[in-house]
């Protein structure tokens, strides 16, 4: 495998996965609906839009390892 290809532009800027996913959350009636938010399917960091998340500026979440050893 040659480690020279360079990396797909579409990919979180933190662990370089390529999908994200949108936050569900309750609305204001108690329905379940999608967020503006985005979730990276990798390390699951929620971003504002898909440019902090291709970027990693606007994270909108505190980071998944924070609390861990």
């Amino acid at each position: 495998m040659n480690s020279d290809l360079p990396h797909p532009a579409n990919r979180c800027h933190f662990c370089a996965a390529t999908s994200y996913h949108h936050l569900i959350a309750r609305d204001p009636a108690g329905v379940m609906r999608p967020t503006t938010t985005l979730v990276c399917d990798g390390c699951g960091r929620q971003f504002d839009d898909k440019d902090a998340w291709r970027g990693g500026a606007g994270v909108t979440g505190t980071s998944p390892e924070t609390g861990k050893p």
